[in-house]
């Protein structure tokens, strides 16, 4: 065989290898879009609907603290907006975090950068799934109260005692009941840890089926009430409360007023 028929050879092989791997990388990070539902929420009316390059701001009109949620891996972040909207409208202001590739270990950092935007409000970091994984590395090195849904730490944080609220779902396929019991081990101490009945991983958010994934046991809308009631019942537990709005002097007038109405004064500086 002359050696131009070995070179053609050699690049049909190398062509064929790098389509399987993208038809591959395709296949596994394809995007998890948002239900249609999940945008009809946030038309409800009782909040600001913001985008920012970090994510997408859910902002009720005197918030006490900021919620950034992470999503799991390839979830579009509106997906969040069935369960997380509500705990909104009842006070927290609430990020859903865009990460480069749909994979939040590619943007660690963005829940900090939400929070320069909104520097004066009390920060509290959770996630789902992978999505956990890089709020609960956040919360142990900054010191941060921790949400997680179908998720744990990668490292031992038994011995902190971060403000922890873990949710696990009996029908969870990815994170099935006896392994989500053992990774529950590595939570922080005094951890309110909760197993909601008929629950399924892609249950915490509106983006359709899961491969892997069980079929949810009860009907979802029950289900995001209840993941919702319990985030709140944690947020408020924290008892936190946002300092009021800086003072300004109109100049010329004397007068000393607060700064900025309804949504809070935003960072804008780079």
């Amino acid at each position: 065989m002359d050696a131009k028929r070995i070179l053609l050879l050699f690049l049909a092989a190398a062509f064929l290898l790098a389509l399987g791997v993208v038809g591959v990388a395709h296949y596994f990070l394809r995007p998890l879009k948002a239900e249609g539902l999940a945008q009809a929420v946030l038309e409800q009316g009782g909040l600001e609907v913001q985008e920012a390059p970090y994510g997408l701001e859910l902002i009720p009109k005197t918030p006490k603290a900021l919620l950034a949620f992470y999503p799991g891996a390839r979830v579009e972040p509106l997906a969040y907006a069935p369960v997380l909207a509500p705990v909104a409208r009842a006070g927290y202001l609430v990020v859903l975090l865009k990460v480069p590739s749909g994979i939040a270990l590619l943007g660690k950092e963005r829940a900090l950068e939400a929070h320069k935007a909104y520097p004066h409000l009390p920060l509290v970091v959770g996630g789902h799934s992978l999505g956990g994984v890089v709020a609960a590395e956040l919360a142990a090195r900054e010191g941060l109260p921790l949400i997680l849904f179908a998720s744990y730490p990668e490292e031992d944080l038994s011995g902190e005692t971060l403000p922890t609220l873990a949710l696990y779902g009996t029908e969870d396929g990815l994170l099935p009941l006896e392994e989500a019991r053992q990774k529950a081990q590595r939570l922080p101490k005094h951890a309110r840890v909760v197993f909601i009945e008929g629950l399924n991983h892609a249950g915490f958010g509106a983006y359709g089926s899961q491969k892997g994934d069980r079929p949810a046991g009860r009907p979802r809308e029950a289900l995001w009430r209840e993941i919702a009631e319990e985030v709140l019942l944690f947020l408020e537990g924290l008892d936190l409360t946002a300092p009021p709005p800086p003072q300004t002097l109109h100049p010329g007038s004397g007068i000393v007023g607060k700064a900025g109405a309804g949504a809070p004064p935003r960072n804008t500086s780079p």
